[in-house]
């Protein structure tokens, strides 16, 4: 989706009556209230990571939602007893509209409709993308397609770029590969030698995008 798409969803849903804008800081978490699930998020900018409890840890990310991407009302419904809640993985800014007054608008303005169709167009993909990834047994071909997933889901201009910055701790790069924090780092410190990366303290730099994305497919792999 274009930069011009995500700034027309985000602009439409501004303007719409009842909508109420919330910052939150890195960290605080959006509980699923009734209040909450009433409503749709549309995030401005920064990311929410939607999280399932697991035990007394919360560490299973389930999806990552960046600039542009509105999570509705039903990302709270499961068909069983698991609990989620969201998280701001970055300072986020957010516009929160209820459901209802949405989905009234929606139907009167077929251009707002087209343009959500092709961001669920956009999100489905990135949903296959992202079980591709969890299905690569190499490690560093997981952490290597998680960091090029995270990129384009941070991204605030959905457009293509040579290198990328994540500002995001290695324990969420973990959560999201679905590896531990000690093999997550171990990759990482692979990339890093072979000059794709640098690691600072909860940041990544990806300097090389079209290498990673060699190490993903497993043509390019880095040295041990």
């Amino acid at each position: 989706m274009s930069t011009r798409h995500l700034e027309f969803v985000t602009n439409e849903i501004a303007d719409l009556p009842g909508v109420e804008p919330h910052a939150y800081r890195a960290g605080e978490v959006l509980l699923p209230t009734e209040r909450l699930k009433r409503m749709h998020i549309c995030v401005r900018d920064g990311a929410i990571g939607l999280r399932l409890a697991v035990g007394r840890a919360n560490h299973a990310i389930l999806d990552v939602f960046g600039p542009g991407s509105l999570l509705t009302s039903q990302v709270w419904h499961t068909e069983s007893d698991e609990t989620r809640h969201a998280a701001a993985l970055l300072p986020t800014t957010t516009l929160q509209v209820p459901a209802e007054a949405f989905d009234r608008h929606l139907t009167a303005h077929p251009p707002l409709a087209l343009a959500l169709v092709a961001c669920d167009a956009r999100r489905h993909a990135a949903l296959l993308n992202r079980l591709a990834m969890l299905s690569q047994r190499d490690p560093l071909r997981r952490v290597a397609s998680t960091l090029l997933l995270l990129a384009e889901r941070l991204s605030a201009t959905g457009e293509s770029a040579a290198s990328a910055r994540l500002e995001v701790s290695q324990d969420l790069i973990a959560a999201f590969a679905n590896l531990s924090r000690q093999t997550t780092n171990r990759q990482l410190r692979r990339l890093a030698r072979a000059g794709l990366a640098g690691l600072e303290r909860g940041a990544v730099d990806v300097r090389d995008l079209a290498a990673l994305r060699g190490v993903a497919a497993g043509h390019r792999p880095a040295p041990r």
